[in-house]
């Protein structure tokens, strides 16, 4: 009898023991770095959508977070990398594993993929003309609080070398804009079918033309383009004038040839790649064209299937890139 006692002890001793393990291995998001959390929902076994509220922008944001299928199961010194990816304009936080099939290209890789919500016309840039939609600081928002806010939450390699970050359309030129505002945060930078060459008139008017209210065109996030140099923003955020900061990194940049605005962002694509080249920045331009070289049935043009097609072929070159812990 006092052996079975015995046993049953230490049956519950493990049982606490296992419980604790695994406690400490659940996912959770605390408040951090100007976030503050507002709800979790854990919507598969991989994927969370974290909502919380910070300072620098209106209203409250959703984050969403793509975790390693091993991430609760491997040791706790088992440390991943991050790829931060942005959505384009008219989009959000969800477009990526909604239409872009992000958990499918990137849920078996050893990888943390974050989904941040950049405002459907945020542009990734502090504003230079907010008015009454102020605050919208969308990159303090994500470069400043974000990046440490996910570092402080989840096993991530904290360096340079653990963070890449990529986007389209809209969040290809964020994706690049970020990458020479903050060189340190990122060893690889990717864009698929940026708006990087602000200062042609083209894309100018393209941005200017996605929102009018009160026929008054999208000036927020870079203001007017005849303004002096030493206010505009686009000359200021222009992904081509700042190339030299992208010195310490690697960049891919992937454009099509099919319909008249991805023609036009082509453009900027090229110029930026004829840039970094001339300073000697690791760069690899994939121009698909029509889209049949890079195959998953891309047409060419400013598409989700283009833009999957692109993530699919990045990926590889972003991990090989990317420092892993174990």
């Amino acid at each position: 009898m006092g052996g079975n006692n015995f046993t049953i002890a230490i049956l519950f001793v493990l049982c606490i023991l296992v419980n604790c393990v695994t406690s400490d291995k659940e996912v959770n998001f605390d408040s951090a770095y100007g976030l503050t959390v507002r709800s979790i929902s854990k919507v598969d076994d991989q994927l969370y959508d974290v909502i919380v509220s910070s300072n620098e922008v209106l209203n409250d944001q959703t984050i969403r977070i793509l975790l390693p299928l091993d991430y609760t199961t491997s040791d706790r010194t088992r440390r991943y990398p991050a790829l931060y990816l942005l959505h384009g304009s008219f989009g959000g936080a969800e477009d990526w594993t909604r239409a872009g099939n992000a958990q499918n290209i990137c849920g078996n890789a050893s990888l943390i993929t974050v989904m941040p919500n950049g405002d459907p016309f945020g542009f990734y840039t502090n504003w230079v003309i907010p008015g009454n939609a102020a605050p919208q600081n969308w990159r303090t928002f994500h470069m400043e609080q974000l990046v440490p806010w996910i570092d402080f939450n989840l096993r991530t390699v904290t360096s340079k070398q653990g963070r890449a970050i990529a986007g389209l359309s809209m969040g290809g030129f964020g994706a690049i804009h970020y990458a020479e505002f903050y060189s340190h945060n990122f060893i690889y930078a990717a864009s698929f079918s940026g708006a990087l060459d602000l200062l042609n008139t083209n894309v100018q008017n393209g941005i200017l033309n996605l929102r009018i209210i009160d026929d008054v065109p999208l000036v927020g996030p870079f203001g007017y383009p005849n303004a002096p140099a030493s206010t505009n923003g686009w000359f200021a955020y222009d992904t081509i004038t700042h190339a030299e900061e992208l010195h310490d990194l690697s960049v891919a940049l992937y454009t099509g040839d099919i319909g008249d605005l991805e023609h036009t962002l082509r453009d900027g694509s090229y110029r930026l790649q004829e840039k970094l080249t001339s300073l000697n920045v690791p760069v690899y331009l994939n121009d698909y064209g029509n889209g049949q070289s890079i195959g998953y049935e891309c047409d060419g043009g400013h598409t989700w299937s283009c833009w999957k097609a692109a993530l699919i072929d990045v990926l590889p070159r972003i991990l090989a890139n990317l420092q892993q812990e174990f």
